[in-house]
């Protein structure tokens, strides 16, 4: 049966010899019970963050590229990208073969490539549209050409001229040979030379990510990543932590109820017990082993070669 934070606070309330609580007191609990309800979630919390690469925080991401977009916001409960796992997907309409992503240092960014992002041109749509219409109603028309070609997702549509500080006029739908259809309000309307399929990623300091080149078309990016879970919140919520390691969760929740009760020597004994147990988890799950470098140095078997010896004759 899966361990819940029910469950998992009773087994803390248990080893103080302290009064259980149930579903339905759970949420109004107070005193020692809140104490150990709390201790279980800093317990969750440390052993998530003793490590990048649990594999019960793997996820795996997929998204959408957006025309004209440089930079990306990385998915909200991520704790680390596996950047080596980036890649184009495989798309025969959009002309691309798939391919894997290199990683590109920040500064190497800045100092060689950070000019693409001078060479686009962004709004959005401010209603919806068909696809047939040829006028198209953005918030701003600033620092678009007088006439040229909108990019907005997998459709390009070509414009004769800008009919106000908000419209495109003169519209063609579905240029160079993409396929026109229905835009939604608030969509990116993007004006852009350069660009591409993407083949390089680029971790910003803000742990967000740029793509260079950055995308033409609406590809597909993959990548790996490793989440930080949300605290436990109702009584029925479960942890990502396999319930085999239920036990560690319960020695660090335990240490900490006696920390908040100030029984130093109770925390010292279950916290070193935590410790052990989170070491045994990464050796199991993300095999780290702990190695001990020998110093001996071993004796010869023989004294030969020790010694150089002359012979006269």
């Amino acid at each position: 049966m899966a361990q819940t934070y029910l469950t998992l606070t009773n087994s803390v309330l248990a080893r103080m010899n302290e009064v259980e609580l149930t579903s339905s007191n759970f949420a109004t609990s107070r005193g020692i019970q809140t104490q150990a309800k709390n201790a279980v979630n800093e317990a969750i919390r440390y052993i998530n963050q003793k490590e990048f690469s649990y594999p019960f925080n793997h996820a795996s991401n997929s998204q959408v590229l957006v025309p004209g977009t440089v930079k990306y916001t990385v998915p909200t409960s991520t704790k680390h990208i596996d950047y080596n796992t980036a890649r184009i997907v495989k798309d025969s309409d959009l002309g691309t073969s798939g391919l894997n992503l290199s990683t590109l240092a920040y500064n190497e960014y800045i100092a060689n490539n950070v000019e693409q992002e001078d060479d686009i041109v962004t709004t959005t749509t401010s209603t919806t549209h068909t696809d047939s219409v040829t006028t198209i109603t953005v918030t701003s028309t600033s620092g678009f050409d007088s006439s040229g070609t909108l990019h907005i997702a997998n459709e390009q549509i070509t414009y004769t001229a800008i009919g106000s500080s908000t419209t495109f006029t003169g519209c063609t739908r579905g240029a160079n040979s993409t396929t026109a259809a229905s835009i939604a309000s608030g969509v990116q309307v993007a004006q852009f030379t350069g660009g591409g399929v993407p083949s390089h990623i680029v971790r910003t300091l803000d742990n967000n990510f740029i793509l260079y080149p950055f995308p033409n078309k609406g590809y597909t990016l993959k990548f790996d990543y490793f989440t930080f879970p949300s605290d436990l919140s109702a009584h029925s919520d479960t942890t990502t932590i396999p319930d085999r390691f239920a036990p560690v969760i319960v020695d660090g929740a335990t240490a900490y109820s006696y920390q908040y009760r100030g029984e130093i020597e109770q925390y010292q004994l279950n916290f070193a017990r935590f410790e052990q147990g989170i070491k045994n988890i990464q050796t199991l799950l993300v095999n780290k082993y702990e190695y001990v470098r020998s110093t001996v140095v071993l004796r010869p078997t023989s004294m030969a070669g020790y010694f150089s010896t002359e012979t006269t004759t």
